[in-house]
């Protein structure tokens, strides 16, 4: 009876070491398998622009935690109108937070997913308009703008890593988050799905932020690129 009680007193230390870690690891990988999911979707949409020959369109509708794309018909007016293919939908878990790191505006905020106006109308927001050639109809929103290169490079900031402008809050893109935290959190992962970082190809790229703990340059915003580098 001794060594049974010994056995489960030294089970429930390991479990109570343990269970944070595991918890830890089930939102990482509910959180990686979301982000594809969205990013296929993006990258989808860019393949059927060129394959049709038309305007395709990625709408996160986030109110209702819905991402899907459709075929915008002639003449284009950037809303998914009757007759008009849908392309791809998927239903966004609600342990999924959209949220720019590190220090958005809040969760679902307009620099949550920062592709914002087109055309002069300011009512287009949280859409990535695709055109026929495999570009993108640009953003015009002040935080819809391309992000900077990092002023320098390290073995966690390689070359292709992007600075989200922090200062000027500059920094396209789709931020998915397992927590709704701010700050340099260590333990949050937050990833960027964008568009055309620093080229007009219509290129689509998934990045990872670094928190500065974790290898960032200090005062700069980094991402890094695949392959996933979970924090310790």
């Amino acid at each position: 009876m001794i060594e049974t009680l010994v056995v489960l007193v030294l089970a429930g230390i390991l479990a109570a070491i343990s269970a944070p870690f595991i918890e830890r690891i089930i939102r990482h990988e509910r959180l990686r398998s979301s982000v594809r999911e969205v990013y296929s979707i993006v990258l989808a949409a860019r393949m059927q622009a060129v394959k049709r020959n038309t305007q395709v369109i990625v709408k996160f509708d986030l109110a209702n935690r819905t991402v899907y794309s459709w075929a915008d018909g002639l003449p284009y007016n950037y809303t998914r109108d009757a007759g008009e293919d849908t392309l791809s939908t998927y239903r966004v878990p609600e342990w999924i937070y959209f949220r720019q790191a590190p220090d958005g505006s809040g969760v679902d905020s307009a620099s949550a997913v920062a592709f914002d106006t087109y055309n002069g109308n300011p009512g287009l927001v949280d859409m990535i308009v695709f055109r026929g050639d495999g570009t993108i109809l640009t953003p015009q929103s002040p935080i819809s703008g391309r992000p900077q290169k990092p002023g320098t490079f390290t073995a966690t900031v390689p070359s292709g890593s992007v600075n989200c402008d922090a200062g000027g809050g500059r920094c396209r893109g789709v931020f998915m988050s397992d927590q709704p935290l701010t700050g340099d959190t260590p333990n949050r992962n937050t990833f960027r799905i964008s568009v055309d970082d620093f080229g007009s190809s219509g290129r689509a790229s998934l990045l990872k932020w670094l928190s500065t703990p974790e290898g960032g340059n200090g005062g700069e915003q980094n991402y890094v690129p695949a392959p996933w580098n979970w924090p310790v």
